[in-house]
């Protein structure tokens, strides 16, 4: 089983559908008549030249919200090229500002933010677009694009720039404007420590056993702090490498915000991401199973979150045609043909 597949797939069902084929027409019109969404990710104009565009479904559907995710979206200048993570990260600057200042390479974020960012405003899209079916009884076309959803994430370098005609650069392991806002190293690993302002900068120096700090003007005030960042850094690492991360963590948690820098498998076992349930154990179809992360909504009424699996490809393809008003024996033949695709025979 393929983890990746797995994860991202898990609870759904699947339909393989050949959707070059002429039969396929009457298959998607079908499944698009019951349909509330339709959602696809192929570069633009792949659907109107299938058949199944955004005009041609609605016309049989008009309630249909139809999403359409993309590397650039459906209009610009860069409209029919195609994109995946790495290129988004870079074209919307998320790359310029992540990584330490001392290092002169660029540094892609460590998880995929550039696809899933994008599918979280599709889902945003589709709902709201829903929502407003309520009152229109109409739906609508939903044009998200990777790289519009990384712009939209860089709110704030942006709306710095075009106020103070600031590019960020990379900042590292603390914020661009606030000072101490960072991650600091302790004798077996690192924190990350918040809320140290002007008024409480004293008692923060005095916790971590660097008193004269306090008084020392070049650091007096956040924006000196921030400008004197160089000078400070080495004090700071130097004295809260003193102490375990543990030991941080209980004297300087009442006063400040403060928290471990985890590894994955760290993260994992926190008793806090155990007591949110938002680690899973979900079977596979091999057998066996899979843990993957859940989802972090959480409803006071109706349960969600991951509860079954990935499907193997094709597994639904029969009950799934069925249930829009093929006969057992239609379906057949559509396999038979090379039209629809089942689950592949277990050995």
């Amino acid at each position: 089983v393929s983890t990746y597949f797995f994860s991202l797939n898990r609870g759904k069902q699947s339909l393989m559908l050949d959707l070059k084929a002429p039969e396929a027409k009457e298959i998607v019109e079908r499944l698009v008549r019951r349909a509330d969404v339709l959602t696809e990710n192929f570069s633009p104009g792949t659907m109107e030249r299938l058949g199944f565009g955004y005009e041609a479904m609605s016309e049989i559907n008009p309630g249909l919200v139809y999403a359409s995710t993309s590397g650039f979206g459906q209009t610009g200048p860069y409209r029919s090229r195609g994109a995946v993570d790495i290129i988004v990260q870079g074209m919307g600057g998320l790359m310029s500002t992540t990584g330490h200042e001392s290092d002169p390479l660029p540094s892609r974020a460590g998880y995929s933010i550039g696809d899933m960012s994008a599918g979280m405003f599709t889902a945003i899209g589709v709902l709201s677009a829903l929502v407003e079916r309520q009152t229109s009884g109409l739906g609508q076309q939903v044009d998200v694009a990777m790289l519009d959803s990384q712009v939209a994430l860089m709110e704030n370098p942006i709306v710095r720039y075009f106020g103070t005609g600031e590019v960020q650069p990379r900042a590292g392991l603390r914020h661009p404007l606030s000072t101490p806002h960072q991650a600091l190293p302790a004798s077996d690993g690192w924190i990350a420590v918040a809320g140290v302002k002007d008024i409480n900068w004293p008692l923060f120096c005095g916790m971590i056993g660097a008193d004269e700090l306090a008084v020392d003007e070049r650091f007096a005030e956040n924006a000196l702090r921030t400008q004197n960042y160089a000078i400070l850094e080495p004090l700071l690492f130097e004295a809260t490498r003193q102490k375990t991360k543990a030991e941080w963590i209980e004297e300087l948690g009442p006063h400040f915000l403060v928290g471990p820098l985890n590894n994955i498998a760290e993260m994992a076992a926190d008793p806090q991401v155990a007591a949110r349930e938002m680690i899973v154990e979900l079977p596979t179809w091999t057998g066996g199973t899979l843990k993957v992360s859940n989802t972090p909504v959480k409803h006071s009424r109706t349960r969600g979150g991951a509860e079954r699996g990935a499907p193997k490809p094709g597994e639904h393809s029969e009950s799934i045609l069925e249930g829009v008003g093929y006969t057992s024996e239609e379906v057949s033949a559509l396999v038979d043909a090379g039209v629809v695709g089942v689950e592949p025979a277990t050995e």
